[in-house]
């Protein structure tokens, strides 16, 4: 009976400090946490990221609804790091001994009763913070998936991946808010790292510090050194780097397995946050030098007589003089304490072993000043760690030249030009995908009224860091009306292998350019743009020898030039624009300047001739073709095999396939043929012509130029 009733206090009291507790067991959820999470933003690129490639001209102050609330990005991050303790139990997987296998590194010295609470709670399964907030159990082992598990690093991609290929705005918001909230959960793991008791499997610290507050005391369950740094933060004075890793993986974060049982810390590499900080700091539980049990000895740090000082100092908030184990030698005794403050000499301690020979031998306990000068240090690599770690999911970056392709008045491809720009890392393994959206004239501005389309998704090859680009045109199932071009919005989604990291999650908003010149042929002759169609007498050309037509049928443009049986004289149908002729009276918009980025879109249905004329060996008596003149006399030609003539060394001479949409880019098209482009280069004119020329006899048949224009455009690629 006496028995069990020592068996029952122990769990009344910890249900008694369940009920009080709302936080975890790491640094403080409501001050700490969230605002190293707020100087890790403030210290990464994330702000450069969200506005480069997603498109977020208000960076992380971009608002994010989901669950019925409102929250910044910045503001779903820091929520996320502090509800990862909640509920308290799941605390129990926040902590890595870097020292042991990752999948025995787990805590493993709480009493009997918190992990039979907890088991009662759903949370019987232990892990180590590594692998509860990654999945991985080993640094080249698979993902497992882990029990009551919705916010790591893998949950975070998928729900990043969602966001960037959700099809509604609701959707979107509501992943890409998780996916912060997710990232926020794992820096709070990735940030108790920076806590010696949680990487020196040190529980115990947390129950001696509850049995040290008063009776109503029972508002955060930390250990001495996460109370301290709660109580003086100092964040304004903190001076943070991110680790220099080179090609890392996720996990290096955490552990690089760099740092073994017995041996010492490497120097020359960059470590883990938990390798550094077990390595280089005690718990309450784990200074070697008081005899601690098996299960809570580490070798390092190694207290010795070769490195360490024993010095004077305040102690804290009291003008006694206490000795300290310093680093470094001994500085002035001052009120600034500006001593080195490793580790405090108990008082238990002979006054007469406190020699520089006895250091090893030494009781010691950690107070105030020792916290102090702990969290000056680790308090910052919490923050860099936490910065690197974002850095790190967000480092994808995709270089994306995007011009919209047009049929019947509608964007129905995106052609993409894409170039991984991730330094030192390939990308490979993926799929592409693109998602869009459009408002139609009548949509509310909220976009609740938005059209939402879905390319198929497309394999990525392999695109290694700044090489070859490659080229991907993406059918748009809900194709996008023109009038509705300036409200289209577009991502690119990559999910696949990039670097060493399988599921990597890159997101890319597309903006595109300015069209400079559309002509669909749907508002008559003259209702987009002033064109001249030479079904006229033109320079004595067109006599009474047979017949040209232009008409408008649907939204084409149908263009006819007959020579009549028995005529050999020349006949000519152009439809033009043109900056100079006749003093600039089918000028329209003409020059229109172009860059490397501006290509041609055009459409010809039908280009024809019934019969061809003879001509001598080597000439031609007839030429259909569509003309582009720039200045310096360049051109371009367009024509059907046959139907061409040769004009001179700057033209470049293009056959094309009737009815597909064609498109190019003008600069490549002069550079592939070794034509060197002025700078800058303008288009003068637009030329669609017919033309039968000069026969020495008369034609014993009747000749026949047809040509059917569904479109032509020229459109400024815009490079993301």
């Amino acid at each position: 009976m006496y028995k069990g009733r020592k068996k029952i206090v122990p769990i009344l009291i910890f249900l008694t400090i369940l009920w009080f507790v709302s936080e975890g067991i790491a640094h403080d959820d409501k001050i700490v946490h969230p605002k190293i999470t707020e100087e890790a933003i403030r210290r990464s690129n994330l702000e450069e990221y969200l506005t480069t490639n997603l498109g977020f001209l208000e960076g992380s102050e971009k608002s994010l609804r989901a669950s019925g609330k409102s929250r910044t990005i910045e503001g779903w991050l820091k929520e996320g790091s502090a509800l990862e303790d909640d509920p308290i139990c799941r605390a129990t997987n926040h902590f890595h001994n870097p020292l042991e296998s990752w999948n025995s590194s787990y805590m493993s010295d709480e009493p009997w009763y918190i992990r039979h609470w907890c088991n009662l709670t759903g949370y019987a399964t232990r892990y180590s913070s590594i692998t509860w907030g990654t999945g991985y159990e080993s640094a080249t082992g698979p993902i497992i998936s882990r029990t009551n598990q919705e916010m790591g690093w893998d949950n975070a991609k998928n729900y990043y991946y969602s966001a960037l290929t959700s099809t509604s705005g609701e959707n979107y918001e509501t992943y890409l808010a998780r996916t912060f909230q997710a990232l926020g959960h794992v820096l709070h793991l990735l940030q108790d790292a920076s806590v010696p008791a949680h990487v020196r499997n040190d529980f115990r610290s947390h129950l001696e510090f509850i049995g040290l507050q008063s009776i109503n005391p029972i508002s955060w369950f930390g250990n001495l050194f996460e109370h301290y740094v709660k109580n003086h933060p100092g964040f304004e004075a903190i001076q943070s780097g991110i680790p220099p890793f080179v090609n890392p993986q996720v996990t290096d974060f955490w552990d690089t397995d760099g740092f073994t049982d017995g041996n010492p810390p490497p120097s020359n590499v960059p470590l883990g946050l938990a390798e550094l900080t077990n390595a280089n700091y005690f718990s309450d539980g784990t200074i070697p030098n008081n005899h601690p049990s098996s299960a809570h000895w580490f070798a390092y740090p190694m207290l010795n007589s070769t490195n360490y000082w024993i010095c004077e100092d305040y102690a804290p908030d009291s003008s006694d003089i206490v000795k300290y184990i310093s680093r470094r030698e001994c500085s002035l005794l001052s009120q600034e304490r500006l001593a080195d403050h490793f580790a405090a000499i108990s008082l238990l301690n002979e006054e007469s072993s406190i020699t520089s020979t006895n250091i090893p031998n030494l009781r010691l306990e950690l107070d105030d000043n020792v916290h102090n000068t702990y969290a000056r240090e680790l308090v910052p690599k919490a923050v860099g760690y936490s910065a690197g770690l974002l850095e790190y999911f967000f480092r994808g970056k995709l270089q994306v030249s995007a011009v919209p392709i047009f049929y019947s008045n509608s964007i129905v491809y995106l052609r993409t030009k894409i170039k991984n720009m991730t330094p030192n890392e390939t990308l490979t393994n993926g799929t592409f995908i693109v998602t869009y959206s459009y408002r139609p004239s009548w949509g509310r501005a909220d976009g609740s009224d938005d059209y939402w389309g879905q390319s198929p998704l497309v394999s990525s090859g392999t695109l290694v860091y700044d090489g070859e680009e490659t080229v991907i045109d993406f059918w748009l199932p809900v194709s996008i009306p023109n009038e509705n071009y300036n409200s289209a919005k577009f991502i690119l989604a990559f999910r696949g292998t990039l670097g060493n990291e399988e599921g990597a999650v890159i997101g890319k908003a597309i903006t595109l350019g300015e069209i400079k010149f559309s002509e669909e042929w749907d508002n008559g002759f003259t209702g987009n743009h002033h064109w001249a169609h030479t079904d006229i007498n033109l320079l004595d050309q067109n006599l009474s020898n047979g017949s040209t037509s232009n008409v408008i049928e649907g939204d084409t443009l149908i263009k006819d030039n007959i020579r009549f049986v028995g005529h050999r004289t020349a006949r000519v149908n152009e439809s033009f624009l043109d900056y100079s002729y006749n003093s600039g009276q089918f000028r329209d918009i003409l020059p229109i300047l172009i860059t490397p980025d501006t290509y041609l879109q055009f459409k010809i249905d039908a280009m024809s001739i019934n019969d061809i004329p003879p001509a001598p060996a080597g000439q031609t008596s007839h030429w259909q073709a569509l003309i582009l003149h720039f200045n310096n006399g360049l051109s371009l030609q367009y024509f059907q095999e046959g139907q061409g003539l040769y004009t001179g060394s700057n033209t470049v001479y293009l056959t094309f396939p009737l009815g597909s949409v064609i498109v190019d880019n003008i600069y490549e098209m002069f550079r592939g043929a070794g034509i060197s482009v002025p700078e800058p280069l303008y288009l003068e004119s637009i030329d669609f012509l017919q033309q039968l020329l000069h026969l020495d006899d008369p034609s014993t048949v009747q000749h026949h130029q047809h040509m059917q224009i569904d479109s032509i455009r020229v459109i400024e690629g815009r490079q993301n």
